[in-house]
């Protein structure tokens, strides 16, 4: 084949179909690319496989208008994204939350730390990392089986890069592309490239690539932390993203291969929050009798304006990940043996962090009122010009306000396994092997400690950089110069003190062995085994100074059963059985308490929250079941039942300690010392089911034209008493996705339009944001490609078309008032911007 097929894999623009004639006049060969050939070698993976998998061709992903793998996952049938500042960072499958889903490269773990301050420690990996372009293929395993890495309660994605001596020597791929952002109005740069070669005697392979990005990222929007005030916000971010592989593949005979990969992944993530707040004239210190019909449920939404109040939050983050990998294999007579160690290391945080606050405590809005009975924060101001408003000086938070949160997340690993043929029957082959991982991460905070004397209070005079966008709706406040807040603060440095209470760390030793046997008869193929797991845990925290280490530790034997029948020509019919398991997220087994809400400028929503080394894992128990016709060459029409019952809900018990019950060793403003604390600790809770069904089609007309459709209904339900909210629905489980994809292609040109939706699903996060419920979310995505000749191409991608905003509702199933977590208090608006990209691709 020649090169197109493996320049596609990086999401080159191939062509229609092409073929080879022989001398007679008969075809030879016939080869699909573009469009088509991607959706194809997907569909034979998905039939060829034992298990339940759905899979995405490199080719597929280089169409679809996505700019990162998450965005490309969101099309497979049972897959819903998390978004994060509107680009895809985590995936669900069927109903379970992200973090109950393994991702996996090249088999194996990533490391991986967040960018964002709220961020916290988690397994899940951040595919904002990962460009599109460096993947090989995906698949999606919704089924288990004994050689899949534990770790997916909700499924397994399993993400490999390509090899050199699979593609043609001197294979080139080149890109450059252009992104508008409409609520940013920049015009950012991105470039990817490739090259493959291989000697000869094709016994030496060589494959290096690249990806660079720049964007100017923005959202606007409402938020409230209620019942203090509500403000138009702003977010915005100058993000720089680039990453690099390179594989070198060795076959000096028939049976040995060895393949050598590095995948170094970097984000340079500078950020600032703005933000106007609207404090609230009718909260329950103010003194102001509420009416009736300015309340929802006893919490008001509607009433009289207190101040208005500037603040920012300039930043310096950055998220980088690497990993090097060495993969052995060896076939023998009769046997296959692999042999893999790697190491896998991130580090990430937020480097810098300052606020500056209104330095005149707060300016009065005299007949101003609030009013969010309509299920949107709206203001009447009475005059009062937010686009003007200039407090005249800014006053920087201290101590604890002015810090570093650095992460680190390293892991080593090593793993063996053998495959042995077998002439018993039904019986074809055994597989069986081990697997040790080492496993450490950290999340540390410093605070910055100043020069004696320090005026904390700056003038804003020729600070200003003119006005920004902020709000769910029109409106602006005044830009204050965040670098030169920034140089201002960095001056006054002298050193940095950690802070040993937010000291957090655990190593984790997992060890892992499995055995497997594949089986075949008339009609009939699968395959059954068990694996067996053993993971010791240990938390290193401090307690007055003193360095404090907790164990824990846990066993689990996770069987399994695939089979597939042939029941027809070109019908099979498939079922499941399986007990999986996804750990505890490292954040809960942190034992030392994490600090939330402390000395930020809003009252009276401090948590302590304590983790758990000891959590039990995840365990699911998992059934399914499903149809599939392929009824046409490219075309499917399938159905999927599918159930799991999950055991051990992380949740906490929470209660009110006064301030001299909690050892908080920071300083508290008077208002917060009279609060006092809410504390959270983490426990196993209870268990939920999550089931439902499946239905996908897929066609191609044989005129150009094609399209696909797959639709998930999912009812993933808890006790009561699983979450504080005391709402049954699982974090992340939308009852309702649904995927709609038409397509056209011929030699010179392709086009696609997507359009994604999932129903509301309930967000859930530990300290002052909450768990509140997401809106339905919908995206209308178009693509399209222009073959100018067999190796140049230009491609245009608009996402977001309808521009479609994300809305979250507080949600709490009791009564709860005063407060914004109230069922159905528009809580936080951001709207979400279209982007048009347009680029050009040359291969050879």
């Amino acid at each position: 084949m020649k090169s197109v097929s493996a320049l596609a894999l990086i999401g080159a623009a191939a062509g229609a179909v092409h073929a080879q004639e022989a001398g007679d006049g008969d075809f030879e060969e016939i080869t699909v690319t573009g469009i088509r050939g991607g959706l194809r070698a997907a569909l034979d993976v998905k039939r060829n496989n034992d298990g339940i998998v759905d899979a995405i061709s490199a080719e597929d992903i280089g169409k679809f208008p996505d700019r990162n793998v998450a965005e490309s996952l969101q099309r497979v049938p049972g897959v819903t994204i998390q978004r994060q500042f509107g680009e895809g960072a985590g995936v669900s499958i069927r109903g379970a939350g992200q973090d109950l889903t393994l991702t996996t490269l090249n088999g194996q773990n990533v490391a991986s730390t967040g960018w964002f301050v709220l961020e916290p420690a988690k397994r899940s990996f951040n595919y904002e990392l990962l460009p599109s372009e460096l993947v090989g293929n995906i698949q999606v395993y919704k089924s288990s089986q004994a050689d899949l890495a534990e770790g997916g309660v909700g499924g397994t994605v399993v993400i490999n890069t390509r090899k050199p001596l699979e593609m043609d020597s001197g294979s080139f791929y080149a890109s450059v592309e252009g992104q508008y952002q409409e609520d940013s109005g920049d015009v950012d740069p991105q470039a990817s490239a490739l090259y493959s070669w291989k000697n000869a005697e094709e016994t030496l392979g060589i494959l290096v690539s690249g990806v660079y990005q720049q964007r100017h990222l923005q959202r606007q929007g409402n938020e409230a932390f209620w019942e203090w005030g509500a403000g138009p916000v702003g977010f915005e971010q100058n993000r720089k993203r680039r990453a690099l592989n390179a594989t070198i593949q060795w076959r000096p005979t028939e049976e040995l291969d060895i393949v050598l990969n590095a995948t170094d992944m970097q984000m340079k993530a500078d950020n600032t929050n703005y933000a106007l707040w609207l404090t609230q004239g009718n909260c329950t210190w103010c003194g102001v009798d509420v009416a009736p019909d300015e309340q929802l449920y006893g919490t008001p939404v509607a009433g009289p304006l207190n101040v208005a109040y500037y603040q920012a939050r300039p930043r310096e983050a950055t998220m980088n990940s690497d990993v090097i990998d060495l993969s052995t294999t060896y076939t023998g007579e009769g046997y296959k043996a692999w042999f893999q160690v790697g190491r896998t290391s991130s580090t990430g945080g937020t480097d810098f962090e300052m606020v500056v606050d209104d330095g005149t405590g707060g300016t009065p809005i005299p007949g101003g009122t609030y009013d969010f009975r309509n299920g949107n924060q709206t203001w009447d101001l009475n005059g009062f010009d937010l686009e003007t408003y200039d407090p005249g000086s800014l006053a920087m938070g201290v101590g604890s306000a002015f810090n570093k949160t650095p992460k680190t997340d390293k892991e080593w690993y090593v793993q063996a396994d053998a495959e042995w043929e077998l002439d018993l029957g039904v019986l074809k082959t055994f597989k069986a092997g081990v697997k040790y991982a080492d496993h450490n991460t950290t999340s540390r905070r410093f605070e910055f400690t100043q020069a004696a004397g320090f005026d904390n209070i700056i003038s804003t005079s020729g600070l200003s950089t003119g006005t920004y966008d902020v709000g769910a709706g029109d409106y602006k406040m005044i830009r204050f110069d965040s670098e030169a807040l920034k140089d201002w603060a960095k001056a006054s440095i002298t050193g940095e003190v950690e802070d040993l209470g937010a000291y957090s760390e655990v190593t984790e030793k997992n060890f892992a062995a499995y055995g497997m046997s594949s089986f075949e008869g008339d009609g009939f193929r699968g395959n059954f085994g068990v694996r067996f797991i053993h993971t010791d845990a240990t938390s290193t925290y401090f307690v007055g100074g003193t360095e404090t280490d907790t164990d824990g530790s846990y066993n689990q034997f996770l069987p399994s059963l695939n089979v597939a029948f042939d029941v027809a020509e070109n019908v099979i019919v498939r079922t499941s059985a399986a007990r999986v398991m996804a750990r505890p997220q490292y954040v809960d087994m942190y034992v030392n308490p994490n600090v939330v809400g402390s000395n930020d400028d809003l009252p009276n929503n401090q948590y302590w929250i304590i983790g758990n080394v000891g959590l039990k894992p995840f365990v699911a128990n998992q059934f399914d079941v499903g149809v599939e016709w392929y009824f046409a060459e490219g075309s499917l029409l399938s159905a999927a039942v599918f159930m799991k019952d999950v055991k051990n809900f992380v949740n906490f018990t929470e209660y009110h300690a006064d301030d001299a019950d909690v050892p908080f060793p920071g300083v508290l403003r008077p208002d917060e010392i009279a609060a006092g604390w809410t504390v959270q600790e983490k426990v196993n809770g209870k268990a939920a089911t999550a089931k439902g069904f499946e239905f996908q089609y897929q066609q191609e007309f044989g005129n150009g034209f094609g399209a696909i459709a797959n639709y998930t209904f999912t009812d993933a339900k808890t006790d009561r008493d699983t979450f504080t909210d005391r709402n049954r629905i699982l974090s992340d489980s939308s009852k309702h996705s649904l995927n709609l994809t038409g397509y056209y292609e011929n030699e010179d040109f392709q086009a696609r339009l997507a359009y994604n939706w999932r129903s509301a699903y309930m967000l859930r996060e530990s300290g002052s944001y909450g768990n509140r419920l997401h809106d339905d979310y919908g995206s209308l995505d178009f693509s399209a490609s222009w073959f100018i000749t067999s190796n140049i191409s230009l491609k245009l991608d608009v996402n977001n078309i309808l521009e479609e905003s994300s809305k979250q509702f507080g949600n709490n199933a009791s009564r709860t008032p005063n407060s914004g977590f109230t069922n159905g208090f528009p809580l936080y608006e951001y709207e979400m911007p279209r982007r048009i990209t347009l680029g050009a691709a040359v291969k050879f």
